[in-house]
């Protein structure tokens, strides 16, 4: 049997669309899944950043560590100053290493 002919090049038979989404369906289906998948591989990852990345988070600790080692009191993003006079800081110097001997008696540690 041959195919049937158009008339003309604007009026198709009905079926010929439906006949060829038969033979192409599956082909279309695993077309359409293979770019799903592709799309899904390629799209940016939603993690959380890290210290690795550089983030505000790391910043904020290196700024708190610096201003530490200084020997400053990082408060509200901003290091300030010591205004411990050397009397105060010796008095809190000792009460630090008495507290530290409790805690270290409590738990048991030896040095």
């Amino acid at each position: 049997m041959k195919p049937k002919r158009a008339k003309n090049a604007f009026f198709q038979e009905k079926n010929s669309f439906t006949d060829f989404l038969k033979g192409t369906a599956g082909w279309l289906a695993v077309g359409a899944l293979l770019a799903v998948m592709i799309l899904i591989a390629f799209r940016p990852a939603y993690a959380n950043p890290t210290d690795w990345h550089n983030h505000e988070l790391s910043e904020q600790i290196s700024h708190e560590t610096r201003c530490e080692l200084k020997g400053g009191v990082y408060e509200n993003g901003l290091c300030l100053p010591p205004n411990l006079t050397p009397q105060v800081e010796q008095e809190l110097l000792h009460y630090t290493a008495q507290k530290q001997a409790e805690i270290d008696l409590t738990l048991g540690v030896k040095k």
